[in-house]
């Protein structure tokens, strides 16, 4: 059970759940829209979640790996990769050498850039319920945290164990979504002021954090990759 809290932490500050959560909490009155894409994202992830579920539980494999024994050599390929990628992403000659590398290969134009909102942000900004509750549901399919969540569920567990410890991996996994929508419930005055500042700072800090969780979920794929081989 453990395994399965730190991996839902994990999923937690995933990059396009993170980077999403950032966006959601910095809009003007976000209120519904959280609601809206916290239902989409856990209809999508909670049903995904039983799909592949059974298909571990079948004996299906995915990348050459069983939901219990991911391949030695594949667990340190993706491990070595994402330690560089962390690397790129927590230290500072790492993001010098990307800052470099962009600099060195612009994107060509065919007109100049405009200034003021870029067009992510115009669309966000009439983002309607409809909206989020789409995209929450169609980027929150089970990400590798989930999968390695769903592969240690697939053993060992009985059914009712398994749906219960699949609602705690969500309820983790969703727990920036979940504070503020409870919040604004509780204190909806100090939730608005709180959500600004978790949004700021997340802007600020959101690269450093998928960072080391990245570095943490590569070494772990890699002792357990040697000691798979």
């Amino acid at each position: 059970m453990a395994k399965i809290v730190l991996l839902g932490f994990g999923a937690a500050f995933f990059p396009a759940l993170l980077a999403c959560v950032a966006i959601l909490i910095s809009r003007p009155r976000p209120r519904r829209l959280i609601l809206a894409f916290y239902l989409g994202g856990l209809l999508t992830s909670v049903a995904s979640g039983l799909v592949v579920l059974s298909v571990f539980e079948d004996g299906g494999e995915i990348a050459g790996s069983t939901a219990s024994a991911p391949h030695g050599s594949i667990s340190i390929a993706i491990g070595v990769v994402g330690l560089f990628f962390a690397w790129l992403l927590v230290s500072r000659r790492g993001r010098a050498l990307v800052d470099g590398w962009r600099a060195r290969h612009p994107r060509r134009r065919e007109h100049p850039p405009r200034e003021g909102p870029s067009w992510v942000e115009r669309r966000l900004s009439k983002a309607t319920v409809r909206i989020a509750f789409v995209v929450g549901a169609a980027i929150n399919l089970p990400g590798p945290f989930y999968l390695l969540a769903l592969g240690d569920l697939a053993t060992g567990y009985s059914s009712a164990e398994q749906l219960l410890l699949i609602a705690l991996f969500n309820a983790i996994m969703f727990l920036l979504l979940e504070v503020p929508l409870v919040g604004y419930v509780v204190d909806p005055d100090w939730t608005e002021g709180a959500v600004a500042d978790v949004g700021a700072w997340l802007n600020a800090n959101g690269l450093r954090i998928v960072g080391t969780l990245i570095a943490l979920f590569s070494g772990g794929l890699l002792v357990q990759g040697f000691g798979a081989t």
